[in-house]
């Protein structure tokens, strides 16, 4: 497989985005990319969304990048 690199970094940043996703919901913990006037520790869905959405999308990627190679064509 050519793109073996490329599909593996595409799951590990994918897994990056889904953790950081999951931080974001996470109350009481503080959230430094978030515009909370008081500390940064209140959940917030639209930061959560926005990196389960990359991390769709990076496993899309990933899809992509490896279905370029087929069994067949090995070599």
């Amino acid at each position: 497989m050519q793109n073996a690199s490329a599909y593996y970094l595409s799951i590990v940043v994918a897994l990056v985005f889904a953790l950081l996703g999951f931080f974001y919901l996470t109350p009481g913990v503080y959230h430094p990319l978030s515009a909370d006037t008081f500390g940064h520790t209140t959940p917030h869905l639209k930061h959560a969304a926005l990196f389960w959405a990359l991390t769709v999308l990076a496993i899309a990627l990933g899809r992509y990048v490896r279905s370029g190679t087929t069994a067949g064509d090995e070599g």
